[in-house]
């Protein structure tokens, strides 16, 4: 080997004596622990774990969106939304109503019984 040359202890190409770092497997050559080349280094070792980090926190909340999603579109939730919905329907039609004053009662005591109803029936589930 030449005068001022060596090989780098980690993938034995040859480099500069003074070299701190291998021009062909950019390894850390001040390191005191030597490293296998097909072991990762430390700083790839830290970006591996924030990557884990990442993955790991994209992972809980599309977990977290698609057991909210289950649950808003089960039977009893659309059960649900229905009944809520055919009440202000009939709230709306209750103010909206145009008619004699006894034809509005008729109206909104249908709908009072209506919402009273979907509370009995829809009172059994949480």
């Amino acid at each position: 080997m030449e005068a001022g040359k060596k090989s780098c202890p980690y993938c034995a190409e040859v480099i500069m004596t003074e070299a701190i770092l291998c021009k062909h497997c950019q390894s850390d050559l001040r390191q005191k622990i030597r490293i296998s080349p097909g072991w990762p280094r430390p700083s790839e070792r830290r970006s591996d774990l924030g990557s884990k980090i990442v993955a790991g926190i994209f992972i809980a909340i599309t977990l977290y969106v698609v057991f909210d999603f289950y649950v808003s579109n089960t039977s009893e939730n659309k059960e649900r939304t229905q009944a809520r919905e055919a009440a202000e329907r009939c709230r709306e039609e209750v103010d909206s109503y145009s008619g004699p004053e006894v034809g509005k009662n008729i109206v909104a005591d249908v709908c009072r019984k209506l919402e009273d109803e979907l509370r009995k029936s829809l009172s059994h589930s949480p």
